[in-house]
């Protein structure tokens, strides 16, 4: 692995993004590591897999959203990134692969439709879903509601609402997993998320307005 470029794309997105950012995108690398190592052990053909490529696009697969905000951040991530590897003379197979996992890492893939989806895209889509399956992510779901509507009357059902809709969500994401060890990796994370829902929820069945 070319540890010139990879430090260069570490920087670059330390760099744009602020400080939480960052420490998001780092984790999401280091998920990409573990789910390559385990599919290897667990006899998975990753001979097509480009290790550099993934740890490129794991570090610049969020690098537009300080400027540009979340909606359609793939497109104008992976275009940023282009540009960024051209200016270090990366081969451009290299770039291409890392502009085709940025395209792909919010798109879940129909099961049937997977094997056409470069590895390094669904590494990557599997290592930024992990994590959004936990209590903290339910946590940040309601701190963005209340942003986004904070004159919104809030009571117990309106909670529970949201509560299902996020619920819903979690099921669709941990559903949309394309790799074994991820699944496996999730699976705790996920039920000890649902039975932390499902008690709020029930909590709230019989709470009065907040």
């Amino acid at each position: 692995m070319e540890r010139e470029v990879v430090r260069a794309a570490a920087d670059y997105a330390e760099e744009t993004l602020d400080r939480e950012g960052f420490q998001y995108v780092s984790a999401v690398v280091a998920n990409c590591k573990m789910l390559a190592v385990e599919l290897e052990e667990q006899g998975e053909d990753t001979g097509a897999l480009d290790m550099e490529a993934l740890i490129l696009a794991a570090y610049l697969h969020n690098i537009s959203t300080a400027a540009h905000g979340f909606h359609d951040h793939h497109l104008a991530s992976a275009e940023m990134a282009v540009d960024f590897l051209r200016e270090l003379d990366v081969p451009p197979q290299r770039i291409s692969r890392v502009e085709q996992a940025i395209l792909a890492h919010t798109t879940a893939i129909p099961p049937e439709q997977r094997d056409a989806v470069l590895l390094e895209g669904r590494i990557l889509y599997d290592a930024d879903m992990l994590g959004r399956l936990s209590g903290l992510a339910v946590v940040t779901s309601l701190i963005e509601f209340g942003t986004r509507y904070p004159n919104h009357t809030l009571t117990s059902e309106v909670l529970v609402a949201m509560l299902r809709h996020i619920e819903e969500r979690f099921v669709e994401l941990y559903q949309s997993l394309n790799t074994a060890p991820a699944r496996e990796r999730a699976r705790e994370k996920f039920s000890n998320t649902l039975a932390f829902l499902d008690g709020i929820i029930e909590y709230l069945g019989d709470a009065t307005p907040v």
